[in-house]
């Protein structure tokens, strides 16, 4: 397994004080997505084509690579149980939520397709 956390220069929180919240940065190659979270990256990917990469056929991108356009941060949201998978698109990150019903971390050894 790869590590569980990304190097990161401490934990990020946005919010306000009531409901803050505390992201933990963490290797995506730890983490195994249910089909519904792919198809959340999936569709998330399509549009994010369309808006900034207007010449790619977003109807033609494969679920795999949606998830790994959705590689470059990737953290776990400490209140919701929620994982956010960010993207670097023409210098600005966007950010995707994937609910906790739908993402866990990848059991060692095991190989999730």
């Amino acid at each position: 397994m790869s590590g569980m956390h990304q190097p990161a220069n401490g934990n990020l929180s946005f919010g306000n004080v009531v409901n803050q919240a505390v992201l933990h940065a963490i290797d995506f190659e730890d983490v195994a997505l249910s089909r519904e979270g792919a198809r959340l990256i999936h569709l998330g990917a399509r549009a994010v084509l369309r808006q900034f990469m207007p010449g790619a056929d977003a109807e033609k991108l494969t679920p795999s690579q949606a998830v790994a356009l959705f590689v470059d941060k990737v953290f776990w949201e400490e209140n919701s149980g929620g994982l956010i998978m960010c993207a670097e698109v023409a210098e600005k990150s966007l950010c995707l939520p994937i609910p906790s019903a739908h993402w866990k971390v990848r059991d060692e050894g095991v190989v999730i397709q």
